[in-house]
């Protein structure tokens, strides 16, 4: 008998000690994700001369020599360059999230991304996520080419590169109903999903950044994981997955001026 009662003492013991391990590992993991910063980059065209004047006060495309120092600096200084599935894993407490995270992005889904940045994405094996405008997928516009479904597929079989949605035609979706930017959307991943099979996480990216609180809730009931929409810094502790935000990189910033842009969040 008296040794019946020592083990259930022993085993309510051990239940204890369990339960107040447990408590501290998960504090020391809020505490771990109170501190994290989520940079998230966005670049978009690029060209392999800048040249002298732009309409869109060079914002919006830079250098392949440009992206592959800012792809080295980062790496020398410590980052780990995290694609968004590896985002939506950690945020799910499914993977830890590295002391330094950090995602690379591309919008509207031109041909310098492969041609001139792919390569570059091989040769330092980072993981990066583009958007594209389902209704340029294949065209050439005022003389800038978009790319192929081919060139989707082949990035997207590389494990390297995400494809998600932009929308389908790129308008200011503050200014349309919800209901066409839901019916939009839907048809962007499901041509998506015709070229590329079926995408277990989906994100949209605003064009502009144009958004309303309707909007954002539209989405968020109609299965889109991620909404892209503001200009900012996340921090892992309270992220939240319909509202984030990303830091343009207009030509030519240095991966130097970035890192003190991330830091001054």
């Amino acid at each position: 008998m008296r040794t019946k009662k020592k083990l259930i003492i022993i085993c309510l013991i051990m239940v204890v000690i369990a339960f107040g391990i447990a408590i501290v590992i998960k504090q020391n993991k809020q505490s771990k994700r109170n501190d994290v910063k989520i940079p998230i980059l966005l670049y978009h065209n690029f060209v392999k001369a800048v040249p002298d004047s732009d309409p869109d006060n060079f914002n919006y495309i830079n250098t392949p020599e440009s992206f592959e120092e800012n792809i080295k600096t980062f790496l020398e200084n410590g980052y780990t360059i995290i694609s968004m599935k590896e985002l939506a894993l950690a945020d799910s407490g499914k993977i830890d999230l590295p002391n330094k995270p950090l995602v690379i992005t591309f919008d509207d889904g031109y041909y310098s991304n492969y041609e001139y940045i792919y390569p570059i994405l091989k040769q330092y094996q980072v993981k990066a996520s583009i958007f594209i405008v389902t209704d340029k997928i294949g065209q050439e516009m005022d003389g800038i080419k978009y790319l192929s479904w081919e060139e989707c597929l082949e990035m997207q079989n590389s494990g390297l590169v995400e494809i998600g949605s932009h929308s389908k035609k790129h308008v200011f979706y503050d200014k349309r109903s919800v209901r066409e930017l839901r019916d939009d959307v839907k048809a962007s991943y499901d041509k998506i999903e015709e070229h590329l099979g079926k995408q277990e996480l989906k994100i949209f990216a605003y064009p502009y950044g144009a958004y309303t609180s309707e909007t954002v809730t539209t989405l968020k009931n109609n299965g889109i994981d991620f909404q892209i929409y503001d200009i900012g810094m996340n921090y892992f502790k309270d992220l939240d997955r319909n509202y984030i935000k990303r830091i343009n990189i207009h030509c030519e910033m240095t991966g130097k001026e970035i890192i003190e842009e991330i830091e001054a969040y």
